[in-house]
């Protein structure tokens, strides 16, 4: 029997299911439901992921997915213990035992908090596969107002502790023949709406990192980024003004999912990108393509 993978389609609803050819008859088995779900399997199972920043949005959706393919998940966090938790019990609840909460703030004593979130993390299950740097601030720094602190904060966060990050991980990363993924933006490759120029120059960086250790890693380790583009936006005015020109200019027209980005990051973790390494998935609607 042979399986196959079909998208059918009901009005505006959209399903996807496997089809199971025998030699006397085709079924449909449903596996999943909603806009583009695709069906499960476990291939990560026995596998350890660390996800920074995975208490909320893209890093939960991102954990819980990872989740979903067997993985064990380690959730990073630093101000949402709480949410952490909730997440971590969740995951136990549907698994026990596979989920674990770590906590540090990766703007002060990067090198350090660095080193001790892998140590704790690689200890939990005694390996570490795939490590995901998706922790990230996001906010305007207006170039009148912009600051050494909101500098040192962004640069910090977003651009340096994922490098030490990586140089932290890579040694146990390497043991597995596992996998780095980066959590980028279609702003650090093209001019965004005006404000944001210091957080595009951290994803410039750390964009430039995925595709230096790509180089410098390989082959044990491959290392490849996302660029998220409308996702998640910045919890400000400014986010509010730009919103609607955004999407006037992203072709599909709507903003994505968190969901949307951690699909990306499960097919980069998987064996199906086993020959993909240094190159990126812009998960934007299309925005990137727009002049």
């Amino acid at each position: 029997m042979t399986s196959r993978l079909a998208l059918v389609t009901t009005g505006s609803e959209r399903e996807w299911k496997v089809c199971e050819r025998s030699s006397s008859s085709l079924t449909m088995a449903t596996t999943a439901t909603g806009r583009t779900a695709m069906p499960e399997s476990q291939w990560g199972e026995g596998r350890v992921a660390l996800v920074t920043g995975g208490a909320r949005r893209v890093g939960r959706a991102t954990v819980f997915a990872l989740h979903r393919r067997g993985f064990n998940v380690v959730v990073h966090c630093n101000n949402s213990r709480t949410e952490a938790q909730a997440v971590a019990d969740e995951l136990n609840s549907i698994r026990p035992k596979s989920a674990h909460v770590i906590s540090g703030d990766l703007s002060v004593a990067v090198a350090a908090t660095a080193q001790r979130l892998v140590a704790e993390a690689q200890a939990q299950w005694g390996r570490l596969d795939l490590l995901v740097n998706n922790a990230s601030l996001f906010f305007p720094t207006p170039i009148a107002e912009a600051s050494e602190d909101t500098w040192t904060r962004l640069m910090n966060t977003n651009a340096m502790s994922p490098f030490f990050l990586m140089k932290a991980a890579a040694p146990h990363v390497k043991e597995v023949g596992g996998s780095i993924i980066n959590i980028g933006d279609i702003g650090g490759e093209t001019p965004t709406p005006p404000y944001f120029t210091i957080y595009s120059m951290t994803k410039a960086a750390l964009i430039m990192a995925t595709k230096q250790l790509a180089i410098e890693l390989a082959p044990e380790i491959r290392v490849n980024y996302i660029n998220p583009g409308a996702v998640i936006w910045p919890e400000t005015d400014v986010g509010n003004t730009y919103q609607k020109e955004w999407l006037s200019r992203t072709p599909l027209g709507r903003e994505g999912t968190g969901e949307d980005v951690a699909e990306a990051a499960v097919f980069l973790a998987s064996p199906a990108a086993a020959y993909i390494t240094g190159s990126s998935i812009n998960v934007c609607g299309g925005r990137s393509v727009m002049t």
